[in-house]
């Protein structure tokens, strides 16, 4: 097998540096696992799951192990994100009807509604520092979908990007200063990056196809996402800074990255194997030098 890189129509091949012993399966079954967080203390992987049914948060051992429920009591196709200090899930369910934002604790199951009511609000991702989450947001009266940060305590929200398009799956960057996020304001699901500070605005991916899933590294330098281009949905890494997006997936079905916190790896939901989606762990470490 050899992996990809783009530009434009033309493709290159490059040296196969994930072969097959680099993979590990981490769960097994017929059931879709997607959302997939991995725990900043690198021990435990959450993903949701309609295993038993109806979606729930699971969690999994990075190592490996046998998954369990993390029970929320609570319904809706849940997006989540881990606390800093890995002690707390951030996530989103229906409540009263409309979907809002949640934290619950891992250890005593205790959960506390952390979003303002008034608007749809979903796909929360803590920052870095565990101060704020950020947030997609959408408008009842004028349907303007936005990314929006509020502290992770609860209280005032404040808007970080002003679209007529939609912008969502918002992400930090390991320092905080920047959110990376899809947005169709191209006329095409892309990648964007919003500096928090200045509110600048940067287009990071520009192919034809559905770009999303984000997922930051954790030196910064590099963002992995799914990417359909070509028809398929594959895993690709690109620089924060912009270039060219390298595949390190070319076959089967691949979403849902997430990077392990000493970024050596990437966790993510594959139909290889069998089943609709279940969580592989691919050592991505040589990248570091190429």
């Amino acid at each position: 097998m050899v992996f990809t890189s783009f530009t434009g129509e033309h493709r290159k091949e490059f040296v196969d540096i994930y072969a097959s012993q680099d993979m590990l399966q981490l769960t097994s079954g017929t059931s879709d696992h997607y959302h997939i967080k991995w725990s900043p203390d690198g021990q435990t992987l959450a993903f949701v799951s309609r295993k038993t049914g109806e979606p729930k948060i699971w969690l999994v051992p990075a190592k490996g192990g046998e998954p369990v429920i993390l029970e929320t009591g609570l319904s809706g196709d849940h997006h989540i994100s881990w606390s800093p200090d890995s002690k707390h899930i951030v996530f989103d369910a229906i409540y009263q009807g409309r979907p809002n934002i949640f934290i619950i604790s891992v250890d005593t199951k205790k959960i506390k509604k952390i979003g303002a009511d008034g608007r749809i609000n979903v796909q929360p991702h803590w920052s870095p520092d565990g101060s704020q989450i950020a947030y997609t947001s959408m408008s009842f009266q004028t349907g303007e979908t936005n990314i929006w940060i509020m502290p992770a305590k609860g209280g005032q929200a404040t808007q970080i990007t002003n679209d007529d398009g939609s912008d969502y799956h918002p992400v930090w960057s390991a320092d905080g200063s920047m959110i990376a996020f899809s947005s169709d304001r191209s006329g095409n699901t892309d990648i964007w990056i919003v500096t928090i500070e200045s509110r600048e605005i940067k287009q990071l991916t520009f192919d034809s196809s559905r770009d999303d899933h984000q997922s930051w590294s954790p030196d910064g330098q590099r963002i992995a996402y799914m990417s359909e281009k070509g028809g398929s949905r594959n895993i690709c890494i690109i620089p924060a800074s912009g270039g060219e997006p390298v595949y390190i997936t070319d076959e089967y079905r691949n979403s849902w990255p997430s990077w392990s916190p000493d970024g050596k790896k990437i966790a993510f939901s594959s139909n290889r194997g069998g089943g609709s989606g279940n969580i592989w762990i691919m050592d991505v470490e040589s990248l570091q030098n190429n």
